[in-house]
């Protein structure tokens, strides 16, 4: 049986969609149908540097929702997996930091998204977890890395040094 919303065109429905955000269609659409699934990886396989393109990992969502079902559900799908195309991680909180290398990477350390082009990380706290999968994405597969960084980080940068020159020279001055 055909439904009112079936009889619509693809290009109404992408149309509405886009006023969702990306988990809320994910969620609500996925594997109700084939065409709607095709839908859903046309949505999220956008990348037109729009803050609402691709995937944004937010304040919005829960670290529960995320690994309990967001992340199966992206990731027991190849179709959705080849889709996605940007992902943007905004780290103005901490799931971000968590998320990030579990979502880009396997354990075998092969990236999970084979088409992503653009990578976005902002408020980076820290990117040491994430700085050898960096040097394989920006090899191998990125057209667009974005890397903004909070002013706490170059604060601890600038003690760090400030405190490591003086342990080191500290300790060259014990040995003369």
């Amino acid at each position: 049986m055909i439904t009112k919303i079936e009889t619509l065109p693809n290009e109404i429905l992408l149309n509405i969609f886009s006023y969702f955000p990306w988990f809320d269609i994910l969620t609500s659409l996925w594997s109700l149908n084939f065409r709607l699934n095709s839908l859903v990886c046309s949505i999220l396989s956008i990348n037109d540097n729009q803050l609402n393109s691709g995937l944004l990992i937010t304040h919005g969502l829960s670290y529960n929702k995320c690994c309990s079902i967001l992340f199966p559900l992206i990731l027991n799908s190849s179709s959705l997996c080849s889709s996605i195309q940007r992902i943007h991680f905004d780290e103005t909180n901490s799931i971000a930091s968590d998320l990030c290398y579990q979502w880009l990477f396997n354990d075998k350390n092969i990236l999970r998204f084979p088409n992503l082009k653009s990578f976005i990380l902002t408020r980076c706290g820290s990117i040491e977890p994430i700085i050898q999968s960096l040097t394989h994405l920006i090899e191998h597969q990125l057209e667009e890395l974005t890397l903004t960084f909070d002013h706490q980080v170059f604060k601890r940068f600038f003690y760090s040094k400030k405190y490591s020159s003086i342990t080191s020279s500290e300790g060259n001055q014990s040995f003369i």
